[in-house]
């Protein structure tokens, strides 16, 4: 074996340990907890025949140990007349046949539960949401002294924002402030809650300004007399009627009573795609509360893609009294903004992102982040600050490991 090889050097040559992996359904993950690397580094010793890191002193003895002491493993060696120390050689097979046990059924849910499959590297089942921290060991090696995208929104500034995230930023400070009824939808780790935080921050410093936010925190359970209790109880001291119709007419009163007085209200409700069809409509009679030609009421949904499907007249042709009535902003990945937000957090840490990212790598982010639609079929850009944030110390903890002084397109396209 050639230890310390450059793994992107060799060609793609699987071993016979992938093969056997696959068959006794142990996954890279088995491997990864084993010897203390990640998923990638394993997927490269699996790929490259002759490859091993030098990261990971006891490497093979090791994998070969827990090999021995697997009944499964040892069987499907004897059947073929292999011996523990052969995994190491080249199978011979195409990598793109080796599926483990059970991957059909995992393919299936990981579709159901991510709705996009990843585009970017032909061995990914799936975009890997899993948060990953940077090693220590990385951060030397880099000479960073801190985790650029650790704890690295603490006030506004640390904010990064494209055009179509101040888009968006406006659109919910003007339905807040002239009762307009806005859905926001995004994607997990998008980046809503951040552009909502910087738009309560906002408008908390208008006097004249009142954010309503139910405090229920199983949306699915949201009713008539939850979002009048919580109206009520954010813009006033009194006690909520009990019976529906005096609560509605409290509302009203209490609504009218300080739209006369100069204050704008605005309810912002975050998770919004748990909430049910009949409390959607129920939003409509509280969205049509009304001063003369001026609404009482500014509603602001926020929500993941399930939101817009729930949106969406198609589908819904019931709710059409409501979805006409929304306007619906949806936040994209920022792919042909992610040098500048890689340069923007690592200047956050006085370090230089162009000396840990090579272009090339960047735009293989980029590509890595593309993803195919589930319900449409469409590609789509998942680069959003949080997953961009999770690959880029994948590329960077999996550049440590193989002795890279910079991320590459190769290291990236590795993960």
């Amino acid at each position: 074996m050639t230890n310390g090889a450059r793994a992107y050097d060799m060609s793609v040559k699987p071993i016979i340990l992938k093969e056997l992996a696959a068959a006794c359904d142990l996954p890279q993950g088995v491997f990864a907890n084993l010897t203390g690397l990640k998923r990638p580094s394993i997927n490269l010793v699996f790929n490259r025949v002759g490859y091993l890191p030098t990261t990971r002193k006891g490497f093979v003895k090791a994998v070969e140990d827990f090999i021995s002491q697997n009944p499964a493993a040892m069987r499907w060696l004897l059947e073929r007349g292999l011996k523990t120390a052969d995994i190491w050689r080249e199978t011979g097979r195409p990598a793109k046949k080796l599926h483990p046990a059970g991957h059909s059924m995992r393919m299936s849910a990981a579709r159901k539960h991510n709705r996009a499959i990843a585009m970017g590297d032909p061995n990914a089942i799936t975009i890997d949401w899993e948060v990953e921290m940077i090693y220590e060991e990385t951060k030397k090696h880099f000479k960073l002294f801190k985790n650029p995208f650790l704890h690295d929104i603490r006030e506004e500034k640390d904010i990064y924002m494209t055009d179509e995230h101040r888009y968006i930023e406006a659109s919910m400070l003007d339905a807040a402030k002239h009762a307009g009824f806005l859905a926001v939808v995004g994607e997990v780790q998008s980046g809503k809650s951040v552009i909502r935080r910087k738009v309560v921050m906002a408008l908390q410093r208008d006097e004249n300004m009142r954010v309503i936010f139910p405090a229920i925190i199983d949306k699915t359970r949201v009713s008539a007399v939850s979002l009048g209790e919580a109206i009520i109880n954010d813009i006033s001291s009194e006690k909520a009627k009990v019976k529906h119709e005096q609560q509605a007419r409290q509302v009203h009163r209490l609504l009218l009573s300080r739209h006369k007085q100069g204050q704008r209200h605005v309810l912002i409700i975050e998770e919004a795609h748990d909430l049910t069809l009949p409390v959607l409509k129920l939003l409509k009679r509280f969205y049509e509360l009304e001063d003369g030609y001026e609404k009482l009421l500014g509603i602001i949904l926020i929500g993941q893609p399930e939101l817009k499907l729930k949106l969406d007249e198609g589908k819904n042709p019931d709710m059409r009294e409501v979805i006409r009535r929304v306007q619906v902003s949806e936040i994209k990945g920022m792919n042909g903004n992610m040098k500048d937000y890689l340069a923007f957090k690592f200047k956050r840490i006085n370090a230089d992102a162009m000396k840990v990212f090579t272009d090339e790598a960047i735009e293989a982010l980029a590509k890595r982040m593309q993803a195919k639609d589930q319900y449409t079929g469409k590609s789509i850009s998942q680069a959003y600050p949080g997953l961009v944030n999770n690959y880029a110390a994948k590329a960077m903890n999996l550049a440590f490991e193989m002795g890279e002084q910079i991320v590459t397109a190769d290291v990236v396209n590795a993960i």
